[in-house]
């Protein structure tokens, strides 16, 4: 991905980051130096969500429901704070990096 001539360009800023949050989301514990791409298919449909403004909640859910529908993993307490924590950090920078 480094020689990529649209990571160069200012508007994939937002795609580098929503990749980033979803390695550091990582709900099946898989992340690791070589394997860095793990979560990298449902980046666009995210960076859309945010695109239009989504709040913390909505993305949440979706994080939630990528988890437990798309993964087939078990809903937990622990795994819907992660995923509410995950979309805030997320909204937050978004609404910072497009002046909102």
């Amino acid at each position: 991905m480094e020689g990529s001539e649209y990571l160069k360009r200012a508007y994939a800023k937002g795609h580098l980051k929503v990749l980033e949050m979803l390695r550091q989301w990582d709900p099946i514990g898989v992340v690791c130096e070589d394997n860095q791409d793990e979560y990298d298919s449902y980046a666009p449909k995210i960076v859309g969500m945010l695109d239009a403004r989504c709040d913390a909640s909505t993305l949440a859910n979706h994080l939630g429901q990528i988890r437990i529908e798309w993964m087939g993993l078990p809903d937990s307490e622990s795994a819907k704070h992660r995923d509410i924590q995950i979309a805030q950090r997320l909204v937050d920078w978004w609404d910072d990096w497009k002046g909102s």
